[in-house]
């Protein structure tokens, strides 16, 4: 089977993975606020198979019943956390899920014992691989890695890895990368003065990145269209879902900029500005998506 995703758009990105994991425990549309169309459907089922491929977990897969089997999805969470990294943040995510799952209660549809022993179990063994990532973090000095993973992913948005997208959406998939990764672990954990110097150095940064794919000055003002267009390439539809995929938490009224720069198959938001420069693009989604 051919992985076009991973292969593809995917292929250097390190986000996708985590949210993969925090996706199984969440749940198909825990964090929906609307119901996924065919396409995205569709994207999710290619993506878990490519997934279930690079892993060879296959027989997960095959089951076919990810969607509607609660401990089916956990368990291969589980098992994909004990072969691949998640992260600080994904850890903590899928923890806080698992617990708020234990509490919840449906006299009409009870949870069955099983179940409940298994958020429990995972949930403390996601908590205890949190707490001791979250040590070692602190031991090795969160704003040193925070740096380096931030040099690393510039280095890759300059050398072209993500030209398959809009400028715009470009700087949106920097900023996911970045947010899943030591980066974003330092702006959480470390105090407010280290984490809001981090995030005023990625605003420059990014400015400077998505104004010269333009060719302008940071401050200078285009129609919205110009920095959301995605360049024609054999891999487009890949591109745009993979980006409406990695966006999907985005709501139009709350996070306006990321909402249209990710769905942008939608129309835009009444929030994202019609003319607007680089930097009044990245000081909104930085807020959206660190906020």
């Amino acid at each position: 089977m051919t992985t076009q995703l991973l292969d593809g758009p995917g292929r250097t990105l390190e986000c996708i993975h985590p949210k993969f994991m925090v996706d199984l425990v969440q749940g198909v549309d825990a964090v929906r606020h609307a119901p996924l169309g065919p396409q995205q459907l569709q994207f999710r089922e290619r993506l878990t198979q490519e997934i279930m491929t690079h892993t060879r977990l296959r027989p997960w897969a095959m089951a076919g019943m990810l969607n509607e089997n609660a401990a089916l999805r956990l368990g291969l969470a589980e098992k994909l956390a004990g072969m691949l990294d998640p992260g600080h943040l994904a850890l903590t995510r899928m923890t806080d899920k698992l617990t708020a799952l234990r509490q919840q209660t449906n006299p009409r549809a009870p949870q069955s014992p099983a179940l409940m022993q298994q958020y429990d179990e995972l949930s403390s063994h996601f908590q205890q691989r949190a707490n001791y990532k979250e040590k070692a973090l602190t031991q090795r000095g969160l704003t040193v890695q925070a740096g380096e993973h931030s040099e690393q992913i510039f280095t890759r948005w300059r050398a072209g890895h993500y030209d398959g997208w809009s400028l715009a959406g470009r700087c949106y998939i920097v900023l996911e990368e970045l947010r899943w990764g030591p980066f974003g672990d330092a702006c959480r954990l470390a105090n407010e003065d280290v984490a809001e110097m981090l995030k005023d150095n990625l605003r420059s940064m990014a400015a400077n990145y998505l104004a010269q794919g333009i060719n302008a000055s940071p401050a200078t003002r285009h129609f919205y269209h110009q920095w959301l267009t995605t360049p024609a390439s054999p891999g487009l539809v890949d591109h745009k879902d993979m980006l409406g995929w990695l966006g999907d938490w985005c709501q139009a009224d709350k996070h306006p900029v990321s909402w249209s720069v990710t769905q942008n198959w939608q129309t835009v938001a009444l929030g994202m500005p019609r003319l607007c420069s680089a930097k009044r693009l990245v000081d909104a989604m930085v807020e959206e998506i660190f906020g």
